[in-house]
């Protein structure tokens, strides 16, 4: 269940990363944010493969 919702958040953060990118002056909060997803996912995945 977790991963699934932070699966669905991280598209929309990868997503919002790429837009920012196009913009004419890009900012680096959504690459930030984009990162805690990522970051996040992995210890869910994790925690997942461990327990079971």
């Amino acid at each position: 269940m977790l991963l699934g919702l932070l699966t669905v958040f991280t598209v929309m953060a990868v997503i919002s990363a790429v837009a920012e990118l196009t913009s004419p002056q890009p900012g680096i909060v959504p690459s930030l944010v984009l990162l805690a997803f990522v970051v996040m996912w992995g210890f869910a995945f994790r925690a997942w493969r461990r327990s079971g």
